[in-house]
């Protein structure tokens, strides 16, 4: 960020707010951009907050993600052109109740790269441009779906970001980074209600009400040996991973 722009940590950002952002026009220094992307060619403020991938067009029967963002006549000018990246710790989404959840990436990493479109507007010859972005989502299948969460955000790779702020490259290298990230990379867990009508930028807002989504289970390692039988004894014994069981404080 320029040296003159103040940044405080966010955990409560709301359509409007300001944020870092990464846009193809600078993918070398982050730009203040406003969440919330009216095109450029409207002639009333419309923000527009998300950027379907699937577009106007639907999963088919053989379960195929159709990326009808590509031909969108809303979004064909900014995913080929004006792309960008919003930088975040977490991703605040909301179920099919209303519920918000908090998702993070497995193993503490941050940040995740957000895919996004942007354009500027203004409604004035004489007012300035205001520069906003929409964040290109994605259905979402297997526990998140199970816990009613049906969108999430497009992650991107880390290793993708170059590729993805770069415009004068073929459209096919774009397309092939629009895939859902994989659910075993990602967790959420339930968070209070109250950050839906807190406008407040409080860390315990997003302090976790229930369980994560996917539960990480560990599995013991186990093995078997064969021993001399003795009168008495028949087939095989298992013997835990000594080492295994030690760490873990179940050595018996």
């Amino acid at each position: 960020m320029p040296e003159t722009v103040c940044y405080f940590p966010s955990y409560n950002f709301r359509p409007g707010d300001i944020m870092p952002f990464l846009s193809s026009y600078r993918p070398h220094e982050f730009s203040a951009f406003q969440f919330g992307m009216t095109p450029g060619n409207y002639k009333e403020d419309m923000a527009i907050f998300e950027a379907p991938l699937e577009g106007d067009r639907h999963i088919t029967d053989d379960g195929i993600l159709k990326k009808g963002i590509i031909q969108s006549a809303l979004f064909r000018k900014q995913i080929r052109e004006q792309r960008g990246i919003l930088p975040v710790d977490f991703i605040i989404v909301e179920n099919a109740e209303g519920k918000p959840y908090l998702v993070f990436l497995k193993e503490k990493k941050r940040p995740i790269g957000l895919a996004c479109v942007w354009d500027c507007w203004k409604k004035d010859i004489l007012d300035p441009l205001v520069y906003g972005f929409s964040v290109i989502t994605v259905p979402v299948f297997g526990e998140f779906l199970n816990a009613g969460i049906t969108r999430l955000p497009l992650i991107l790779n880390d290793r993708h970001y170059k590729r993805w702020l770069k415009t004068d490259g073929m459209l096919t290298l774009v397309s092939n980074l629009l895939q859902p990230f994989p659910e075993e990379l990602i967790n959420a867990f339930p968070i209070s209600d109250e950050i839906l009508s807190n406008a407040d930028n409080d860390r315990s807002l997003i302090n976790p009400v229930g369980d994560v989504v996917i539960s990480e289970k560990i599995n013991k390692l186990e093995y078997e040996r064969p021993r001399k039988k003795y009168k008495g004894e028949s087939g095989n014994f298992q013997a835990r991973n000594q080492q295994f069981a030690k760490e873990w404080g179940e050595l018996e």
